[in-house]
């Protein structure tokens, strides 16, 4: 039989059981809500970081130069501005990009496409599609008729043996359009050259202030002895870089001189260029 006094210890313990209740159900609550909280910060935090690695994987560029040369070409002997817009994926691995060329004079006039991947450190291989279409009247950005257009799209690979071996090598294929990159037969046929060029280069010395390079490149084609480099086989492109940071106002500017002499085309040039962002 209950006494009152244990009557009154059967209440005194239900209403501590209650409020202990109510205390854990409030701290599940108050749990769940501090984890739904946590969640929705925490989504909307990589939402953000998101949206900033999307707007950091665009990227634009300017560089100035005295002359623009290319695999052993001077392509535009005056003054120019090189520009180009880039894409790069969030492993920065794959790069689309456009690039853009115009002498000071108004006379070269180039708009270039291309897209590159990164295997590893030190080997990528990229597609380009080279537009310059300075002599054009009347261009047309969208034809590779190879005996009208100066478009032509080539394959590139470029690879460095190793930290210890920086040896690098570089080669290029044009693929079609070809601008010109074919034979004439005594018959009157025609024989794509599909034209490769070959470049090594080895840095002489390299330190944290700049780094001179050595330099040689060679044309040769597999089906012709004409290729868009040389009239036969030959070295295009014999030469040296030297590039290092130039300091104005506390700012770092990439600034780079290239000499290179053509034995195909006895052309000797200078380039200098400065990166501006």
């Amino acid at each position: 039989m209950n006494t009152p006094f244990t009557e009154s210890r059967h209440l005194k313990l239900d209403k501590v059981f209650k409020k202990l209740q109510k205390i854990r159900l409030n701290s599940i609550r108050l749990s769940f809500t501090l984890l739904l909280f946590g969640f929705l910060f925490q989504n909307t935090n990589l939402q953000a970081q998101e949206e900033r690695s999307l707007a950091d994987r665009f990227d634009i560029h300017m560089d100035l130069k005295n002359m623009h040369l290319w695999h052993g070409s001077v392509v535009t002997s005056g003054a120019m501005l090189a520009s180009s817009l880039e894409y790069s994926s969030l492993d920065q691995k794959f790069i689309l990009g456009l690039w853009g060329g115009t002498s000071f004079s108004g006379d070269y006039k180039e708009f270039s496409y291309f897209a590159k991947y990164q295997f590893s450190s030190n080997f990528y291989a990229e597609l380009i599609s080279h537009n310059n279409y300075s002599n054009e009247e009347d261009p047309d950005i969208f034809s590779y008729d190879k005996y009208t257009s100066p478009n032509f799209l080539d394959i590139a690979l470029g690879y460095t043996i190793s930290e210890d071996l920086p040896l690098s090598i570089y080669w290029s294929a044009i693929l079609f359009g070809q601008g010109g990159d074919y034979e004439t037969e005594s018959d009157g046929s025609v024989t794509n050259s599909y034209s490769n060029y070959v470049e090594v280069s080895y840095p002489i010395f390299k330190d944290t202030k700049g780094e001179l390079k050595a330099f040689a490149g060679g044309a040769f084609s597999f089906t012709t002895d004409k290729t868009f480099y040389s009239d036969k086989a030959n070295f295009v492109n014999l030469g040296l870089s030297l590039s290092h940071n130039l300091d104005i106002f506390s700012t770092k500017f990439p600034v780079s001189g290239t000499a290179l002499w053509n034995p195909e085309t006895k052309v000797g040039a200078l380039q200098l260029a400065i990166t501006l962002f």
